[in-house]
């Protein structure tokens, strides 16, 4: 009989084994998934996270475990989130049993959803749809070697980004939005909060802002940051976001010459990976990213927890 409770400091060995081995088994299967952790460091990591980690146990024997962080920030409504690392089952019926119990916990801390990462193939998605998660975005990955850069469209220029083009920036995310099929009206507070988020990116020396501009126009954009330490993926990685090409200038190589330019210069200052995501409502970025040279590795499932 399978039963679960929070994790104890000595479930805490069990649980290192079981995501070494799962993340071994990832990247045998996705070889863009860095297998490289160190044990120990993940140990002590684990023991802090007794409260929020779920163990289940068969007759005794550690059969499957779930962490769920609760985060949330001005613009997005509290929610769980599960790493990579953060599941394992052995058979659907573990991870029933797991999800019940922590779902009741994070429901009492007023998370809505629970996000939670797995890799991107069927087996590994098929358990977690059962239960009523539904993918939400991709997680690529590509090593970045030297390749020829293609150059924009006559009379566009690339270059870093300014406080005063802000205004022609959220209107490129509103294109993202429809791209993703969610077209809603920004509200007043949450376009503040991004104008804010925006403006302070601008003055981070680890982000890089680039925009495309024609006329004196922005016409395209991508930002760039150093992907901080996580496990599954590899060090000196790019973190590539917020990509969009304005609907006037698509279907002109406009996308490609831009995140050409851009992983050129990362490559330049030793970054040897980039990585991106995407969110499966966008066909448009779907199709590009996977041509483009990115892997699909790990895909985020999402389920409402009201």
């Amino acid at each position: 009989m399978t039963t679960v409770r929070t994790l104890q400091p000595n479930d805490a060995r069990a649980v290192v084994e079981r995501i070494v081995h799962q993340l071994s088994d990832d990247a045998r299967r996705r070889p863009l998934v860095n297998a490289h952790l160190d044990g120990e460091v993940l140990y002590e990591t684990i023991l802090h996270a007794t409260t929020s980690t779920w163990v289940a146990f068969d007759d005794g024997t550690v059969v499957g475990h779930l962490y769920g962080a609760v985060l949330g920030d001005p613009t997005h409504a509290l929610a769980a989130w599960t790493g990579p690392d953060g599941a394992s089952f052995d058979d659907a019926d573990v991870l029933t049993q797991l999800v019940r119990d922590a779902s009741a916990s994070w429901r009492r801390a007023g998370a809505a959803q629970h996000f939670s990462w797995t890799l991107d193939d069927d087996e590994h998605i098929d358990p977690w749809r059962s239960l009523g998660y539904e993918p939400l975005s991709v997680r690529g990955v590509m090593k970045l070697l030297e390749r020829d850069v293609r150059a924009l469209p006559a009379g566009l220029s690339l270059r870093a980004a300014r406080p005063a083009d802000i205004d022609q920036v959220l209107e490129l995310d509103h294109v993202i939005d429809v791209a993703q099929g969610e077209p809603g009206a920004v509200s007043r507070k949450d376009r503040h909060a991004i104008r804010r988020e925006l403006l302070e990116l601008l003055e981070d020396p680890e982000v890089k802002h680039y925009v495309v501009e024609g006329d004196g126009n922005v016409l395209a954009q991508a930002i760039t940051f150093p992907l901080p330490a996580r496990r599954g993926s590899f060090d000196e990685t790019l973190h590539l976001s917020e990509v969009v090409v304005h609907p006037s200038v698509q279907g002109h190589g406009v996308a490609s010459a831009m995140i050409d330019a851009v992983l050129d210069d990362a490559r330049r200052e030793g970054y040897h990976y980039v990585e991106a995501q995407w969110r499966v409502t966008n066909e448009q970025a779907s199709s590009f990213w996977p041509r483009y040279g990115l892997a699909p590795t790990y895909v985020r499932l999402a389920r409402s927890l009201t």
